[in-house]
């Protein structure tokens, strides 16, 4: 699987690196880890769709 640079605005790094530090806590309840993980995807998706993608 290749890997694609997705370019995001600054608001949206630091809400992505909040939900890292959601993703990677072992002591949170495995369903809002799963939240935090599903809303991550969510702003990749959206940062790809508004032309944002470099290769």
């Amino acid at each position: 699987m290749e890997r694609m640079t997705v370019k995001v605005t600054q608001g949206e790094l630091q809400e992505l690196k909040k939900l890292v530090s959601i993703i990677k806590n072992v002591r949170l309840p495995l369903s809002q880890r799963r939240i935090a993980k599903s809303q991550y995807e969510s702003i990749i998706k959206h940062a790809k769709h508004c032309d944002r993608l470099t290769m």
